[in-house]
Order: C-alpha cells, then structure tokens, then sequence
C-alpha cells in the first residue's frame, strides 16, 4: 500500500492543541515514530485515522478551527506559502488544488462560472471518507488565508458539508449557517476573489514552484520496513530493550507482520540490529572520543568483550585498528 509524503509540522500542531502526539498516534493506529522521521509518511486511511483520533481527543471542533485560521499558519508548509505568495484569492485557490497532495492525501476540485469559485474537498480514494475535522479545518484554514491575505472580511457564499458538525465554530468563522449536501464544497464570488493579496510575491512563487513539480512527481513513495526498524533500534539500543516484540511494539505492529514485511525486503530483525550497531559504532569511533565501554554500552551490549567480536567481523578490524586507520586518514 502506498505511503503518502505528508507535508508540515504536525508535532508542533498537536502541541499548539496541547495534545500528546504518541497518545494521538496510538488511538489512530499508528507506529509511535510516525513523526519523528524525516520524511512523515502514511496511508490516506491511516492518515484520515490521525486526524479522527486529533477530533476525538478535542471533543470539539474550535481549538482547531482557531488553529487553522490564526495568523502564520502559512508558514505550514512550502505549498500553503506559495499559495500565499499568489496575486489574488483565485490564483491561490488553484495554487493549492495543483499542489494540494503534498500537504495530505486528498485535492480540491475547482469549478467556476461567471459569478462564482466553488471549492469541493475530495478524498483521493472513492471509497474512503474524509473526517468532518479535516474538512472542517480546511474551510476555516482556507476562509482565514484569503482573509489575511487580502485584507478584507471575507465571506463565502456557500458553505455544504456531508456530516453537520456538532459545533457551531465553522458556522460562525464563515458568517453563514453550514448546509448538508452530497458534496463537502465552499464557494465564493470571484469579484471578491480578485481583490489582490497585500502578501503577492512572484519572486517567491518562482524560488517555490520548480522544487514543488519535483515534490509533486515523486509524491508516493514505499515506507521501508527495514529503514523504521534501524530507527527504532537507534533510540532504543542505550535502554536494554530492542528485542523483536519490543520493536514491533513501538511500531505499531504485530511481531509477526515485522517479521513478514523484513521477509519481503528479503532481510531479518537479526540483520538490521547487526547493521544498525555497526552504523553506529562506527559513528561513535569516528566523530566521538567515547571508550570501548560506553560504546559497547550503548550499542546494548552486556559485556565489552562482545562488542570487540562483532567489531572484527563487522570490518574486518579491531576497534584500535579501525580508530588508527580513520586518525590516519583524516
């Protein structure tokens, strides 16, 4: 199943909503690491899961609709502020519906007539749903943009939703009641949409749009089971524990399934820990003046004498050897 490239700083959101991450990731089903790697991926469903688990532990929507829509939430990410640096409400609109699958797995359909923009929020597969928190902060993200950006107040004309809130929040951000439909979509008169962005910055958007493209064409990406294993390992090494149930647990997965999905990468949980040790004891030797033992330590050996045998058969020299040979070189 593909992993989607999800854009922004996610653990500062959840902290800006005095929310704990790991708890939030938990409830939604997800390995404990998710955001703690360079490149946060997951799946449209597991990422739709997030952000259920994010209204969920709210118990309501306005935290995150204030969230959504307060001053410098532009900065989120790269495409949110090229679409800033537009000319006017519509070029940022068609902006974000072009580049909006690197800031989650779903788009903006856009569709205008002589009078009005309407924006429909999509999910990128048929058969799943989008959360009502996701739609709904992405109205109040979108209204609280043009807003800023333009320096007006801003309403829509029309505001549909699939599922009614149980808050008012949205409603009274918009300045119109919501209405049911089939459809998740917002509209607005394209009069207002061509009042020009006191934010219009060409010069920006042509630094931005060539590093998007790229972005865009390699949007999906295959989540290797074997580089999150190396990752735990790192961090779990120093503590004792980095047996294969323990890695599995921070994961998110059964043991079986790690296992199954190493299998596969045509490796083992014994490989990665012994790649993982050699990684990082080379690290410590190279760019650290720790001794043996503290290497040995926390590379989560019990004794020292282990750690210098697996040395020699990792690179073919002693530890002192290797220590030499590098000072040597450099």
């Amino acid at each position: 199943m593909n992993h989607f490239i999800l854009d922004g700083n996610y653990k500062a959101i959840l902290s800006a909503l005095q929310l704990d991450a790991t708890e939030i990731l938990r409830r939604a089903g997800l390995p404990e690491d998710t955001l703690n790697h360079k490149t946060i991926t997951m799946t449209e469903a597991g990422y739709y899961r997030f952000l259920e688990a994010i209204g969920d532990a709210l118990g309501k929507e306005a935290p995150l609709l204030q969230l959504a829509s307060k001053e410098q939430i532009e900065t989120f990410s790269p495409p949110i502020f090229a679409s800033w640096c537009s000319k006017d409400g519509e070029a940022c609109i068609e902006r974000l519906s072009a580049y909006k699958k690197l800031i989650g797995p779903m788009s903006w359909r856009v569709t205008k007539d002589k009078e009005q923009l309407t924006v429909t929020m999509e999910a990128g597969s048929p058969e799943l749903e989008l959360p009502s928190i996701l739609v709904q902060s992405d109205f109040a993200f979108l209204i609280g943009m043009l807003r800023r950006a333009s320096k007006t107040d801003m309403h829509p004309l029309k505001l549909q939703v699939k599922h009614l809130p149980a808050s008012h929040a949205l409603s009274d951000l918009a300045g119109i009641p919501i209405q049911q439909g089939e459809e998740n979509a917002i509209s607005f008169r394209l009069a207002e949409l061509h009042k020009p962005f006191v934010s219009f910055n060409p010069a920006m958007w042509s630094y931005f749009e060539p590093e998007m493209n790229k972005r865009l064409a390699e949007l999906t990406v295959d989540d290797s089971m074997s580089a999150r294993v190396r990752s735990a390992l790192a961090s779990m090494l120093p503590g004792g524990a980095y047996g294969i149930e323990e890695v599995a647990e921070k994961l998110g997965i059964s043991k079986r399934t790690l296992q199954r999905k190493l299998s596969e990468e045509k490796t083992t949980f014994q490989k990665q820990l012994s790649s993982t040790r050699e990684t990082l004891a080379i690290h410590y030797i190279c760019h650290t003046d720790m001794s043996n033992l503290d290497i040995s330590f926390l590379l989560g050996y019990a004794e020292l004498n282990s750690f210098l045998r697996a040395f020699v058969i990792w690179t073919g020299k002693s530890v002192s050897q290797y220590r030499h040979d590098h000072n040597k070189e450099n």
